[in-house]
């Protein structure tokens, strides 16, 4: 339908006086679109119940929760298929008033994990399936106005392989922490109105697309096209009036656009805007613009919305053309990056939005730039941090490993590429989108119609899609990750590149303290390696024993590699190991390693985003150092022991230990030799043009005399709203107030905590949580509060045996918050004092009991057919997961023979391959006398990172074949790390 009327922004420059003048409430009519939480006065039952979802349902036996919401409190380490997976039932009771009778009604959650029903008095209203992306429910036909009405969800987190991710979870690298667990609220609108890009369900369109043209310091385009639904029976003359305010809430730009939209129709409409001297958003300066739209009919304002953007252009050229790194706003910007998971310890993936933000926050301090949201989309209010504070993500589909033919799971997965894009297209934080399933053997032409997807939903030249590269991705992708030969010669120098994780492998061991994955419960020494052993990776090493892999692609000492992302920035616990993964750079529960400080010092001093830093990496509670490490950005970094310098080393001449990490700008870590081994004081001070500008001191920790209460809350004031959640940190500390951190590993103390007033301590009546009473790491125990929707205060309160208890009183801030109505319902116990229920999980994790492993150290291993002998066969078989056999070429089948020397009733295997993101088909026959073979596994196609245990069935087994028949990607080269066998126990 043509439009009847345009007034352009030309003829608005007429009216600059009004452009600058500052948007006043009081002057407008307030926008009839009102948004509630609903994420307060839920009921919870944990199981499956017929008739749950029914008005005269008696659920007053049913817990009292708030969401965001998890199913089950977990333990901290609850890795190996521990968490619980079922079914759980959630009933609201609302009563709204009268005033919204003639109110479109719709209600939005950000997030059900992972499957679910809803219902409206009894009556099912929609079905939804993936726990990363939330979705809209019109209930306005079915709801009773001025009467009690009962929502009820219907949710469960049991596998299902039809839906992306689609892998079990006790062979995922992640968990399926099922519940409500991101926010819920209501809106109402006029039967005129935005529409939800989600709900409209449009190829790249709904709600609002904002793209930009022109972009410069001195001028851009910034073009709206917005999709308004009219519900009513009748026409409409509408106007549209969109206007771009900047931070001071003033106009610096406005468009007016009318159309007649025919009874229950609908209209696209297409606006631009020119803005001078735009503040173009950037990383080190995220400027936010707000797009107020306001829809009229009659001169009556029916609907606003307000969408907050940040003008800038993306590239991953030069001006020159050449795929040389990532260019923002015509300029080169390495990217510093981290890979995030969002959960945490206790509740899982169900954090506040204050939670979200602190995280975003941390990254930012941590010298990022830039994080990736590990393997799935991340919550709203993570994004909304990062466009605030100024992180560039890369958006993740679900996936991992995992590809299904089945035509559900690929129309699923296509599904949630089209949602992501439309939910987040506008944030000027997206820049990259992940269209894969991360690490899965995806046909080509399942790629090539994701990307085709991704284009569809976001035309034009912003729209970056990025995989792997291999045989079945190259012609598909606009952005490649390992763009690496395993020589370190390049393969596609046409091509722009990243490294999407580096600095981690699945193999290593904490517990050993000599490789990248690193722990505060156990000592120093596994932080400090973790340290070295990123920098010699971040400085071009592609040796595994000294932290690199040669698909990183050799990272700083790469010329034209756009930036990198770290492996990880949080610990993580996962479905496929009982060990958690201490990849992080910070701890589960976000307390920072060493190696935060490491990725910190390698932003510029100068830069004032980040500024200058020093910080020693020494608990100081031993006198055996020989050296000290000491991360810094400053020009130098004089130390000191008791006042007595140690040296002084410059920028400069430390650049000489890692000069490819200095020429990107970096900074290697300062090695300080001692003389002596003595008792005192380590002081830092980082010097800039001669000046010390930052220091850090490490005082050497005497007896343990006192508990210490620290809140983490990062700048962020705990809300009552019923939902916020605020982290506490509890620590051991000596007279002085100094931490007790470990000396031998896996030290500990035993903290017992309370809270009082207005907030609650998750998990404290749950005594299989952990939380009180608990075990500290490092001399660092954790908890999270939560406050009620009273302000007031919070009383948390500590002891440990021998130990001076600590108290701390922690106030929170009246909401502001519409909350939707509630109902008439029972009296529910609060899930914070309900007495421990018994587990309904059922979960096993299936590993065979380590005691029961086969000792081959007198089994042979040879390559069948070949006359050659291999003597590096035998570190397939020699117990170390840190020795490799590489294949001496790639011509399948290859056979490997394998003799016990002695008959043994085998139950399990493992094996261990050489490279975690390749996929192997593999084949497993067994023989007591090597004539006659027995099959197992044929043909079984595996990841490198699928090391679970697989069942066998033969008794009297004294020969193995072990036949590798393919590799993906084709290129690869066959490696194997370990093969592990588990005979059956011993009567006793």
């Amino acid at each position: 339908m043509r439009p009847f009327r345009v007034l352009s922004f030309y003829l608005l420059l007429l009216l600059a006086n009004v452009l600058t003048t500052p948007l006043s409430a009081a002057t407008r009519q307030q926008s009839p679109r009102q948004q509630l939480n609903f994420n307060t006065n839920w009921a919870f039952h944990k199981g499956d119940l017929p008739h749950a979802e029914e008005m005269g349902f008696d659920d007053s036996s049913w817990d009292g929760v708030t969401i965001p919401h998890v199913m089950h409190i977990e333990q901290k380490h609850n890795g190996g298929g521990n968490v619980f997976q079922g079914i759980g039932w959630y009933r609201r009771h609302l009563n709204l008033p009268g005033k919204y009778k003639n109110k479109r009604l719709t209600i939005h959650f950000d997030g059900v994990q992972m499957n679910c029903e809803v219902f409206l008095n009894g009556d099912k209203l929609a079905q939804h399936f993936g726990g990363y992306m939330g979705f809209s429910v019109d209930i306005t036909a079915k709801l009773l106005f001025g009467r009690d009405n009962v929502l009820a969800v219907k949710v469960t987190n049991t596998d299902d392989p039809q839906t992306p991710p689609g892998k079990p979870m006790r062979k995922l690298d992640f968990n399926y922490y099922g519940g409500i667990y991101r926010n819920f609220h209501l809106v109402a609108t006029e039967p005129l109105y935005i529409s939800d890009p989600l709900e409209a369900n449009k190829i790249a369109g709904g709600g609002l697309l904002v793209s930009y043209e022109n972009v410069s310091p001195q001028k851009a385009t910034v073009k709206i096209q917005t999709h308004i639904v009219n519900a009513h029976n009748r026409p409409l003359k509408t106007k549209l009036v969109t206007s771009l305010l900047d931070k001071n809430n003033r106009k610096v730009g406005q468009t007016i656009e009318e159309y007649a939209i025919p009874a229950q129709g609908e209209q696209l409409f297409h606006q631009q805007l020119q803005v001078s001297s735009p503040k173009l958003w950037h990383p080190d300066h995220p400027y936010l613009y707000r797009l107020v739209s306001s829809l009229y009919a009659s001169n009556q304002l029916l609907d606003e919305q307000s969408t907050k953007i940040g003008i800038r252009s993306l590239s991953f050229t030069s001006p020159q053309g050449k795929p040389d790194g990532f260019y923002l706003n015509g300029e080169k910007l390495y990217l510093r990056g981290a890979n995030r998971h969002q959960a945490y310890q206790y509740v899982g993936d169900a954090a506040s939005d204050s939670m979200q933000y602190r995280d975003a926050r941390q990254l930012k301090a941590g010298g990022f730039n830039s994080v990736r949201a590990s393997h799935y989309p991340a919550s709203p209010a993570f994004l909304d941090a990062c466009d605030e504070l100024g992180l560039l993500v890369i958006e993740c589909q679900p996936g991992w490993q995992f590809y299904s033919g089945d035509s559900t799971f690929t129309e699923r997965s296509f599904r949630d590429i089209r949602e992501m894009v439309r939910r987040d297209r506008n944030r000027p934080s997206l820049f990259l989108w992940e269209t894969s399933l991360n690490e899965s053997p995806t046909p080509s032409s399942w790629m090539q119609k994701a990307v085709a997807i991704a284009h569809e939903e976001m035309p034009g030249n912003q729209m970056f899609t990025a995989d792997d590269l291999n045989q079945r991705s190259r012609d598909h992708y606009d952005v490649f990750y390992k763009v690496t030969n395993p020589d370190g010669t390049d393969p596609l120098p046409n091509k722009p590149s990243l490294t999407r994780e580096w600095g981690d492998t699945w193999y290593a061991d904490a517990s050993k303290e000599n490789g990248l994955r690193a722990s505060r419960m156990y000592t120093e020494k596994g932080l400090i390696n973790q340290s070295i052993m990123r920098q010699n990776a971040l400085n071009g090493s592609a040796d595994e024993k000294d932290g690199g892999y040669w698909d990183h692609a050799r990272l700083d000492a790469n010329p034209r590699i756009g930036g990198y992302f770290l492996w990880s920035y949080n610990d993580y616990t996962r479905g496929s190991d009982p060990i958690t993964a201490f990849s992080g750079v910070v701890d589960e529960d976000r307390y920072p390693k060493f190696g935060y400080y490491q990725m910190q010092s390698m932003q510029d001093a100068r830069n004032r985003t980040y500024g200058p830093m020093v910080f020693i990496a020494s608990d100081n509670n031993t006198t055996n150092q020989d050296s000290v490490i000491v991360f810094s950005n400053c020009d130098a970094v004089r130390l000191t022991r008791n006042g007595k310098p140690v040296g002084t080393i410059t920028r400069q001449d430390n650049a000489k230990t890692a000069p490819f990490i200095a020429a990107k700008g970096g900074s290697p870590y300062y090695k300080f030799n001692l003389a002596s081994a003595l008792k005192g004081d380590l002081k830092a001070e980082g010097l800039m043009n001669g000046r010390v500008v930052c220091t850090h001191t490490v005082k050497p920790p005497e007896e343990a005399a006192q508990l210490k209460i620290e809140v983490a809350t990062n700048g962020i004031q705990p809300l009552a709203d019923g939902s916020d959640m605020t982290p506490i940190y509890i620590k051991v500390c000596d007279k002085n107030g100094t931490l007790i951190s470990n000396k031998t590993a896996l030290e500990k103390f035993s903290i017992e905590l309370s809270v009082s007033g207005e907030g609650h301590l998750i998990g404290a009546n749950l005594k299989s949580s952990g939380v009180t009473p608990q075990s500290t790491e490092g001399g660092i125990a954790y908890a999270l509060i939560r406050s009620t929707n009273k302000a007031g205060k919070i009383t948390v309160t500590a002891h440990s045996q021998g130990l001076k208890g600590a108290t701390l009183t922690i106030k929170t801030r009246p909401s502001s918050t519409q909350f939707v109505p509630d109902g008439t319902h029972a009296k529910w116990t609060s899930e914070y004092e309900k007495p421990e229920a018994p587990s309904q999980n059922t979960n096993d994790t299936g590993q065979p009991n380590a005691t029961n492993r086969l000792d081959l150290k007198n089994a042979t291993i040879s390559l069948s057919g070949s006359t050659t002998p291999d003597t590096n066969l035998t570190s397939i078989i020699d117990g170390n997961l840190s020795t490799t056999w590489l294949a001496p070429n790639n011509t399948f089948p290859i056979t490997l023979l394998i003799d016990l020397n002695s008959v043994h009733n085998l139950t399990h295997y493992q094996i261990f391959w050489g490279k975690d993101s390749d996929w192997y088909t593999h084949s497993i026959d067994l023989s007591p006398d090597n004539e006659h073979w027995t099959p197992q596994e044929q043909n079984t196609e595996l990841s490198g990172q699928d090391y679970s245990n697989k069942p066998l069935k033969l008794k009297q087994v004294r020969f193995i074949h072990l036949t590798i028949s393919a590799i993906r990607p084709e290129k690869s080269r066959l490696s194997i790390r370990e093969l592990q066998l588990f005979t059956q126990p011993e009567k006793p």
